[in-house]
């Protein structure tokens, strides 16, 4: 049988984690099976926590803490992870978005990565400062993400724009036309809804920022990005996002409304 590779305790606190928690089930003299009953997942999912294929969240952490006796060890480590910056945060989110059922998405600045068209996430990559190459690259990154939606068991995506994101010349007149009417053409699928808040809604919680929540079997991952990186937010930490996107969603237009407010905003691009 192949050796287990182990994780690296130098390059990151999830990666002590991991160490952590194989060294204390061993020490208590618990089988993966056996911890993962106690922490509520199945043994293998145990063993890719152990290898740092995945993270321990919170709620696990402190059912583990329970389990081994650690006095709140794991619960400790898994909070500071969180708050540390992490360099695989953009496959990670990848990953976690390639499997999610149900995304919702609110977004005040752009157009959100999985409803752009190339020309559109190009011309962003080329304003971030990328080259020709890079931004090329980027593209093809995008575009691949979007293969979701249209696979045999796509995800539900919800997702509420601000009216502003529709005004915001990315790429020029020709470049808008096209990415309001892919959304117009998104908004007709079945598993896709599109809504937008109005400038008239006034002060509302998305002032706050964009976000997005990744749910499945397993839970819930809010993913908020910055200049440079990003963070996940896992578990019970996410569940305030939920609640955030469904207040934003009651200053939101209807479909209907929003779809024709799309519309009126293709004329400003003709």
């Amino acid at each position: 049988m192949a050796m287990r590779s182990q994780p690296d305790p130098m390059s990151s606190l999830w990666a002590v984690i991991a160490l952590q928690l194989r060294f204390h089930r061993e020490r208590a003299g618990f089988t993966g099976t056996q911890l993962g009953e106690r922490i509520g997942c199945v043994r293998s999912t145990v063993s890719r926590i152990e290898s740092s294929a995945l993270k321990l969240d919170p709620k696990q952490a402190v059912l583990a803490d329970e389990a081994l006796q650690t006095g709140g060890l794991f619960a400790a480590l898994v909070v500071h992870a969180l708050r540390e910056p992490d360099g695989h945060w953009s496959k990670e989110h990848r990953d976690i978005e390639a499997t999610a059922s149900t995304i919702r998405i609110f977004e005040a600045v752009v157009i959100p990565g999985l409803l752009q068209t190339p020309e559109y996430a190009r011309a962003l990559a080329l304003a971030s400062g990328a080259g020709e190459e890079a931004a090329q690259a980027a593209v093809e990154v995008r575009m691949n993400r979007q293969a979701i939606l249209s696979r045999k068991d796509p995800p539900l995506l919800w997702v509420i724009i601000a009216e502003t994101v529709l005004e915001w010349p990315v790429g020029g007149p020709e470049v808008m036309r096209e990415q309001l009417a892919h959304l117009l053409e998104l908004a007709d699928m079945p598993n896709i809804g599109i809504r937008v808040v109005p400038r008239a809604a006034g002060a509302y919680k998305g002032l706050d920022g964009s976000f997005k929540v990744l749910s499945n079997a397993s839970g819930d991952v809010a993913y908020l990005e910055s200049p440079g990186q990003g963070r996940l937010v896992y578990s019970l930490e996410a569940r305030p996002y939920l609640d955030r996107y469904d207040r934003i969603g009651i200053k939101a237009l209807n479909d209907d409304q929003s779809k024709e407010l799309i519309r009126t905003k293709m004329e400003l691009y003709q």
